[in-house]
């Protein structure tokens, strides 16, 4: 089970607020505080109504300096190693007449840091972490606060000046002059007869969580209203975050869901946290859905699930327990997994081939290795184990990296192959590269054909596991067969295993530039940060008097699609029909009660239905619904297991600052060109003056989620959303094609030259 993290943010004293409550003076942004920082002294009387304060600075509460949510920074001077030990701070507020309101009692609520007096009109009210007796500037705490606390108190009424305005005095004091942080918010209300003081349950109940306290946290927010403009995310986040993930209860989760459900049927985030909860509960699941005879025959494609070989030490788990997690897995692949019928797997035969072969307790490392491999079947690029295989796999690494060339093995050490005169292997420790090559890839989903090798060749550092898997003894030392260039020679060599793995040469090298008359734009991974975006912005404007231009995607494993959102528009010409990036849909797990116009898509730069708002005019609407009806994937998705199809689109105005660039564009890609960025190659695929140089990516997209094995805690990664090219195509398994294509040398790969790129210049100087 896993256990909640919480960050402890500050101390509270003194709270008195009730649901029937009349607040005087509010805690946070909607007070202004006058106030001194740094070694300003305030003058006689400062605590009094009548004081004159309109020197002193102003802001927003809370006030402070190094707390994460301080609204007004205060200042200490300029040697933290001496800060001043005493601020000081004053705000007022209108009363109502006594015959109004005549209040039994006030409930104070005050959040310090690390000590605190409070003064009503000129008397003082509350103190807390301070000794008693006069206070002065160099008065200290009396302990440096490093958890937060609670004290529920009430002050009296005779302080307070009915129907007139009153004035609250706060002077916060400091352990010491090295304290790294300050803080003050307060609340003050007024109580009637038989009200009782009771904490704010949202803002109480988030500090609970904060200290860890779930149980607490849980009781004061199932108290907010309705009405509280944070309710259904704070109810979401109980039941998914809280209890289903943090807790590991999803049970108890599913009513705070369904209370958020209830009031924002059509919020993504709160429609998430209800499906997800839904299904880390098991409520969903039949038990008749994965009933049958277990299959006692292993076939031959599923022998290689049941092999034990040796991994490092780990705990044992129950035959009982494990079982449990393999029926939780088999019931999210099929409610949840997008890519589970893309390609015929035989999947329930595989789950019962590692079922035959628990022992009554296992090794917990070697049901994570066959977790690797029974998701390695599948044809998702983003579907994993959470755990990597450097916590699981037996230490030994191979001192190499290899690499592949029209279809053989080079290994190299660095930036030079391992023999220079030999650079190509034939066999490892007496077996042939073909037969490492194919235990290699026993943790590498079956994803396109060249994003299957080129993770295959990554996992030949596990030398040691390789070696178990093929019944080789683990030695301190490595056989090589090595091959020339051209057949003619070979030779034996020797390596020692080292400890840790070999890093390969970063490829390509070189940031972008104007290369000549070429702009020439680098995209080592799809950044999102809008720093970048802008840098992207510049780059173009630089670039827009050469004569070609060449983006390089080439090992670019993905992220954000906002890169796609600036690029494109300045290929797009305007007032040309909106260019179509991908259709995609999600698989329900669940029908939901209420309809969702806006879709399941977790962000406004993923794909979106007909109905989303998204679309801002009718005519864009109507392009979008009919090219929903023209498409036709190769495809077809099972029947009532997906959503309506959702498409991702863009045209030439959704970048402001984008002209139309008209002259020649070449994209360099290769198999590490992966998710957002195969999604940046389909997007421009076809497009007129575009040519796509190198070899095919690596062919995955989706949008994709976790889910946590009931018992052993194990996280496995699923896609959730299957995703297709505009010519029907899906990304996985096939990746997108280039134009031209053109294999990157081991000299290359190894930062010595360039030959895609030099041939992409070329081709732009003609």
């Amino acid at each position: 089970m896993k256990a909640a993290k919480f960050v402890i943010s500050c101390l509270w004293i003194a709270v008195g607020v009730t649901s029937a409550e009349t607040t005087l003076l509010p805690a946070g942004g909607e007070t202004t505080w006058r106030y001194l920082d740094g070694k300003a002294i305030p003058g006689e009387g400062w605590t009094a109504s009548g004081f004159d304060d309109s020197e002193w600075k102003k802001g927003k509460a809370p006030l402070g300096y190094g707390k994460d949510d301080v609204e007004t920074r205060i200042l200490f001077g300029d040697d933290p190693g001496n800060k001043p030990l005493t601020a000081y701070f004053r705000a007022t507020f209108q009363a109502p007449p006594k015959g109004e309101n005549e209040f039994t009692k006030l409930g104070l609520m005050v959040s310090y840091d690390d000590g605190v007096s409070v003064y009503l009109n000129g008397e003082e009210v509350a103190r807390g972490n301070l000794e008693e007796g006069p206070l002065t500037p160099e008065s200290a705490a009396i302990i440096a606060v490093r958890e937060s606390g609670e004290l529920v108190t009430t002050i009296p009424t005779g302080s307070l000046k009915y129907g007139a305005v009153n004035t609250i005095a706060v002077e916060v004091h400091q352990a010491g002059p090295t304290s790294s942080d300050l803080y003050l918010d307060l609340k003050l209300s007024g109580l009637e007869e038989g009200e009782k003081p009771v904490l704010d349950p949202y803002r109480e109940g988030m500090r609970a969580l904060q200290r860890g306290d779930a149980e607490e946290g849980s009781r004061l927010l199932s108290q907010m209203s309705q009405d509280h403009p944070e309710y259904a995310r704070t109810m979401a986040m109980l039941g998914w975050q809280v209890y289903a993930e943090g807790l590991g209860e999803p049970i108890r989760g599913l009513p705070f869901v369904k209370k958020a459900y209830e009031v924002a049927p059509t919020d993504r985030q709160v429609v998430r946290s209800y499906i997800k909860t839904h299904v880390l509960s098991g409520v969903l699941f039949d038990p008749a859905a994965i009933a049958r005879e277990r299959k006692e025959d292993i076939a031959a494609e599923h022998k290689f699930l049941v092999t034990k070989p040796g991994l490092r030490e780990s705990e044992l788990v129950s035959r009982k327990d494990l079982e449990e997690d393999l029926d939780y897995l088999e019931h999210v692949l099929m409610k949840c997994f997008s890519y589970l019928e893309l390609r015929p797997v035989d999947y329930r035969g595989a789950l019962d081939a590692i079922r035959g072969s628990l022992d009554e307790e296992t090794s917990l490392n070697q049901f994570r290795l066959q977790l690797a491999k029974l998701i390695s079947l599948f044809c998702d690029g983003h579907a994993r184990l959470a755990s990597p295989p450097s916590q699981y796999m037996p230490r030994g690494y191979a001192p190499f990296v290899a690499g592949s060339y029209k279809n053989r093995v080079y290994l190299a050490d660095g930036e030079s192959f391992l023999d220079p005169k030999h650079p190509y292997v034939t066999s490892i420790d007496g077996r042939p590269i073909a037969e490492w090559l194919e235990v290699a890839s026993y943790t590498v989903v079956k994803e396109s054909p060249q994003w299957r090798l080129r993770q295959s060749l990554q996992m030949l550092s596990y030398v040691n596991y390789i070696r178990a898997e093929l019944g080789l003894p683990a030695k301190d030392t490595i056989q090589l067969e090595l091959e020339s260039k051209n057949r003619k020679s070979t030779r034996k060599m020797e390596v020692e295993v080292a400890r840790r793995p070999q890093r390969e040469a970063e490829f390509p090298e070189g940031d972008s530039r104007r290369i000549d008359e070429v702009g020439y734009i680098r995209l080592p991974q799809m950044t999102g940060s809008s720093r970048f975006l802008s840098q992207l912005n510049r780059l173009m404007k630089q670039f827009k008097d050469t004569r070609g231009m060449i983006i390089d995607v080439r090992g670019n494993p993905g992220g954000s699609k906002n890169i796609l959102l600036t690029l494109m528009p300045y290929f797009l010409k305007p007032g040309d029909p909106m260019r179509i990036i991908e259709f995609s849909a999600y698989r329900k797990p669940m029908e939901l009660p209420k309809p969702m116009p806006d879709g399941f898509n977790m962000s406004s730069m993923s794909a979106q239905p007909v109905t989303s708002s998204h679309w801002k005019t009718e005519g864009q609407r109507k392009y979008i619904g009919d090219a929903i009806k023209a498409f036709k994937p190769t495809w077809a998705l099972p029947a009532g297991k997906f959503s309506d199809l959702y498409v991702l689109a863009f045209d030439s105005t959704m970048n402001p600052e984008a002209y139309y660039y008209e002259k020649p564009l070449i994209i360099l890609q290769d198999s590490g060109s992966f998710s957002a960025s195969d999604i940046f190659l389909g997007g421009f695929k076809g497009l007129p003056n575009t040519t796509l140089m190198g070899t095919a990516s690596g062919g995955g997209n989706g949008w994709m989620d976790s889910y946590t094995l009931p018992n052993t805690g194990l996280e496995v990664v699923l896609c959730q959303t299957a995703k297709f090219r505009p010519s029907g195509e899906p990304f996985d398994g096939l990746g997108v094609p280039p134009d031209i294509v053109m294999e990157a040398t081991p000299r290359d790969r190894m930062g010595k030259s360039d030959s895609v790129l030099d041939a992409a210049l070329l081709r732009l100087a003609k």
